[in-house]
């Protein structure tokens, strides 16, 4: 079985590995090397003109920045509402905790699908339709970071809270100054999820915005696959730009990303 794992787990990471080689490569190729369907493309044929035509086919700068604002206020809301509904359902007594906790874990198997036209019929009335707040007011609170820091907070030694209490410190400030610095991995984990659940977002994003200055880059990468469907270098380039960010999410936080998985499936 020793001598079998390298050769499997090599297997595997080409299997993983050559999509993104071929989205590499067929971005900054020009199209008679990408006709040419050459699995290793003369060098000399590299170019960054489809990144430009890219750039130039669809606001992509603009529903870049939408993108950002979106995934910053939809993480940061998920993170700073988990911390402190997990904080609530660890650390005080109070009848109903367990019910509570319950309520959260429930909403974890409602399908996304049943909450669109509520969702939609909601925004709608509050006049947000097709602005960056409307992307991201929907999934402002999410059940999974409150679950992942309820988990997290639980393994705090509780003698630390009780000392703070009996310091006169107040829920707010022992949130802050004593379980936030003690649990920052587990903060990281769910900002992290939280953030590439926001930048991988399509479909409500694509439901809910008109105009292409106030969607996100998951929809522009759509509409330039229809405006340069017959060019697959231009696609290829705006698909490499908007996968950037996710790439160096995962490389930059892939160890938070296992303990989220661990603490998934436990």
């Amino acid at each position: 079985m020793r001598l079998l794992r390298v050769p499997v787990l090599a297997l595997l990471v080409l299997l993983v590995a050559f999509p993104v080689y071929v989205t590499l490569t067929t971005a900054f190729l020009d199209p008679a090397a990408v006709a040419a369907g050459r699995l290793w493309p003369d060098p000399r044929a590299f170019t960054f003109d489809n990144v430009r035509a890219a750039l130039q086919s669809i606001p992509l700068l603009r529903q870049y920045g939408v993108s950002a604002a979106v995934t910053v206020l939809q993480a940061g809301s998920q993170v700073v509402l988990g911390a402190l509904a997990a904080y609530a359902l660890v650390f005080p007594s109070w009848r109903g905790r367990g019910l509570a906790l319950a309520l959260f874990l429930a909403t974890l198997a409602v399908p996304g699908e049943s909450t669109v036209i509520p969702n939609y019929e909601t925004v709608t009335s509050l006049g947000l339709r097709d602005t960056v707040l409307a992307v991201a007011l929907p999934f402002l609170c999410a059940a999974y970071p409150v679950f992942l820091l309820r988990q997290a907070f639980s393994d705090l030694p509780r003698e630390v809270w009780e000392a703070a209490t009996l310091d006169g410190a107040g829920h707010l400030r022992i949130l802050v100054r004593v379980v936030v610095p003690m649990a920052r991995g587990h903060l990281a984990t769910a900002a992290l999820w939280s953030a590439l659940a926001a930048w991988n977002g399509y479909f409500w994003p694509l439901l809910i915005t008109d105009s292409p200055d106030a969607r996100t880059v998951q929809v522009g990468l759509s509409q330039l696959v229809v405006a340069e469907g017959s060019t697959p270098g231009v696609v290829y380039a705006g698909t490499l730009v908007v996968l950037l960010p996710t790439l160096l999410l995962v490389l930059c936080g892939q160890r938070f990303l296992v303990r989220g998985l661990a603490a998934r499936q436990s």
